[in-house]
Formats: C-alpha cells, structure tokens, sequence
C-alpha cells in the first residue's frame, strides 16, 4: 500500500482515489519568463518519478501541469528584451520543454496555459462574487480570506500573522492584508481581457485553481509543487477554490524541499534563488554531467528534505550512472551470447524489486529504493557468467522496471550503441527461441516483461513484431 505525506495534515496516509484505479493529479508548472533552474528541475523530476511509480503500481494517472504565460514578471521580462510577451513565453516554454526532455521528464497528460483559460477563470470569479467571497477595490477584484474560516489549514499560518504578509499584493483599499488578487484592473500598455468587472488580467493563485478544476472537476486526487508555493500561493488555491466548489480541492498536498548551496566555508546551506545571486541553471548542470546523473542525484535525496547543490555530487551521480550502464551492456551481451542453462534463481533479484517497491511505497522513499537498485546491480554483476538464459532475460526486464520508474533512458545516456530497440529486439529473439524450443513458459514471461514495458508483440506464424507505446501497470514480479 503506497502511503504519502500530506502538508496539510502533517502525516503518512494511505493512498486512495476518488475514482478505483484512477488518479488525478496536479503539479504548478513553469512560468515561463527565463530559463529552468534547478530548483525547478527538482520540482519536475520528483513528480515525474512519482506520476511513473503510480502508473507502474495499477493506476491510470491523469497529470496536469500548467504554464502561467501572463503574469508581472513575464510582462516586465518582455519589455526588458523589447519583444511581445507572447515571444518570451513561446519562447522559454520550448527552452523549459527542452530541458525536461534532458531530464527524461515526461510531457504531462495536460499541460493547460493561462493565458487559454480566462474564461474558465471570469467564471470562477464570478462564482466567489455571487457566495460573497469576493469584492472589488479601484484596483481589482479580491478574495475575503475572512469569510473562508478554514484559511490557513495548509500552511498552519493564521489569516492575521504578521509574518504572512510576504508576497502578498499591497492595496490600501483592501479589507485585509491577507486578501489576495482574483483579477488585476489593466495598467497603460499592458495585455488585457475584458472582464464584468473591466478590462484586466488574472491573479496569479486563480490560474491554478481555474486549470486544474477543469480537468477534475474541483476534486483532485494529489496536488504537488516545492514547498516556497505551499504559502501563500497553496494556501490561496484551497480557499477560492473550496470557497467556489464547496468541496476539497484536494485530497493530498505534497511538497518537494528547496534546493540548498553551501553558503560560506563554515558549510551553512542556504535556499538557492535569483535573489541570492546564487541559481544555477539546469542547462549549465547538463553541461557538466548528462540529465540521467541530474535525476539520480535529485532522486538521492527524499523529495521533502533539503537537496544541496555541489558539482561534485553531479559527477558522483554519474559515477552512479556508468555502473547501472556498465550492468545493462553486460547482461545484454551474455544474453546475445547465451551460456547452458542453469537452476533459475531469480528469488534474490526479484527481492531486490521487492525492497524497491517498499521503499516507493513509503512516501516515496526514492534514498531507499537507489539503494535497493544498488543490491541488484551487485547481486547481477556477480551472477554474471552463471546464469542461463531464462535468468538473463528476467533479469533484463527487472533492471529496465528500475529505469522506468525511476525516468533513465534504456540507453547509456550519450550513447546509442545500446539502445532501447536493440535491447527490445534481443529479447524478442530470444522469446522466438524459447518457442521454437516449446519452452512456453519462458516465451509467455518474456511477453509479460515487454508488455509491461510498453511493448506490443504481434505473432504471425514463426514471425513476430513489435511496436513500443508506453510502459504497462504493475511493476511487481
């Protein structure tokens, strides 16, 4: 049973879902004004990796993951470079959607742009009009935290805590400090909507709420993001959104810890950030090691706790890298190669799956499950030379179980000497083997392996082939 860590109540709960075998979830995407920093590269591949353990564990996953492409900083950032808005968000989602693909991070189901939702957003506002949550100033439309008694329940900051005022628009006219922006009254020269209200923009906290009710209708199963957004930008979220629907916007809130440098020689971390003058990009992380040595070293550490940045930890992780790899090829050979058949003994490695699995399950405990990996790859390496065929290919498909959910290619990164196809294609070879031989079982194994895999076998007669969509359910041997 997959049991998770919700911000809200502060606790391991068990993982259910509002449909069986179904799973809605909604993670705050870029906004799209500059390039991807590492901080958002965390971000990316901790849900990443959690989207691809639900679907290997039986669940059907809807991801969401928005892009807010309207907001000051893309309007400041535009006229700065002298070019549209619209340029600069075109522009720096290709660049964001370049490094994800760097990263192995998988497009989400939906990837819902602001600027393509307004309307879904006026009416939401509308909503909170008519049950008495919102109100307007000369400057724009806000939200009465004071008429929402749950505000606070995320973060466990109360609506009146002086020290919540941070990131908070500043309007004298407001009811409270706390109030934040629903819609924003057009300034000269700035993009606009029309509106009931009149001509403006979208607060930042609506987009979410607006983007993701749509696609679940006001019920999320899992809602994540880093933890600097589960105030104010969370805690806003649940109340219009609870406010509008009169139901939980969510039913888990999970949030990844920041990234940290060493600040000085006295070793004290600090949160990496443009205001510190100490970000690093993730294009400038991939020119020192590959996307596979990012995820591993991100994936080294539980995705709530601090995650600190040293460039010798990058080339560690892809130290980590070489030695899956070096496994992978080695396997690959022997199985071209064949050795006699031995006595299966397969318990040991299917154990090393096992502990992974329970690691995965245990808040996604990804320290855990690398570990457990390691085990496997020392108990191959040493098995090398020793097994038979029918050992070889499950323990191909054990190891490539491992590199699915954990988002690394199925080729040494950099390298296409071993790819994903020849790897496929060994293995369907050797199932043609196994039923030329009448060795059925080892051939329906194999076919299991692949499918969950993600790859569809067709048999005519003694031929066979084969395409590859997308990886099966059910990690588990």
């Amino acid at each position: 049973m997959i049991r998770l860590f919700s911000t809200d109540r502060r606790e391991k709960l068990p993982l259910t879902t509002a449909r069986p075998g179904r799973a809605t979830m909604y993670v705050c995407g870029p906004t799209v004004y500059d390039l991807c920093h590492l901080g958002n590269a965390r971000a990316a591949v901790v849900f990443d990796t959690i989207r691809r353990y639900l679907e290997a564990s039986g669940l059907a996953v809807v991801f969401i993951s928005n892009v807010t492409d309207i907001d000051d900083k893309i309007i400041n950032r535009a006229a700065e470079l002298g070019i549209s808005w619209q340029d600069l968000t075109s522009r720096y989602l290709d660049e964001y959607e370049r490094d994800m693909a760097s990263l192995g991070v998988r497009a989400p189901t939906v990837r819902p742009k602001a600027t393509e939702h307004i309307s879904e957003m006026i009416d939401l506002v509308a909503g909170l009009f008519a049950k008495g949550f919102a109100y307007t100033t000369s400057r724009g439309v806000w939200f009465d935290v004071a008429k929402f008694s749950a505000y606070g329940k995320l973060s466990g900051r109360a609506a009146d805590d002086e020290t919540t005022e941070h990131r908070v628009e500043q309007d004298p006219d407001k009811r409270h400090p706390q109030d934040f922006a629903l819609w924003k009254f057009a300034k000269p020269g700035e993009p606009a909507w029309d509106s009931p209200w009149g001509k403006g923009r979208p607060g930042w906290h609506i987009e979410c709420s607006a983007m993701g009710g749509k696609y679940s209708d006001f019920a999320l199963d899992i809602h994540g993001g880093g933890a600097d957004l589960a105030f104010p930008h969370h805690e806003n979220e649940i109340a219009q959104s609870e406010a509008f629907s009169g139901k939980p916007f969510a039913r888990y809130w999970l949030h990844n810890g920041f990234v940290t440098v060493a600040k000085d020689d006295t070793g004290e971390e600090i949160k990496m950030g443009k205001s510190k003058g100490n970000m690093f990009l993730t294009r400038e992380a991939l020119r020192i090691v590959s996307g596979a040595a990012i995820r591993l070293w991100i994936l080294g550490t539980h995705y709530r706790a601090p995650l600190l940045y040293k460039p010798d930890f990058l080339r560690q992780a892809e130290a980590t890298v070489d030695r899956i790899y070096n496994c992978l090829e080695a396997l690959s050979r022997q199985a071209a190669v064949g050795v006699l058949p031995q006595e299966a003994n397969a318990m040991a490695f299917a154990a090393s799956f096992e502990e992974f699995c329970a690691a995965m399950d245990d808040d996604f405990n990804t320290p855990r499950a690398l570990a457990a990996l390691h085990e496997f790859i020392t108990r191959a390496n040493a098995s090398l030379g020793q097994c038979g065929r029918e050992e070889i290919a499950a323990l191909l498909c054990l190891l490539h179980k491992f590199l699915n959910i954990l988002g690394l290619p199925y080729e040494r990164p950099g390298q296409r000497s071993a790819s994903g196809e020849e790897f496929v294609r060994l293995l369907v070879n050797l199932r043609n083997e196994a039923r030329q031989a009448r060795n059925y079982q080892l051939a329906d194994r194999i076919r299991n392996s692949l499918n969950e895999l993600g790859v569809d076998l067709n048999d005519r007669g003694e031929a066979t082939t084969w395409k590859i969509s997308a990886p099966r359910e059910n990690p588990r041997p």
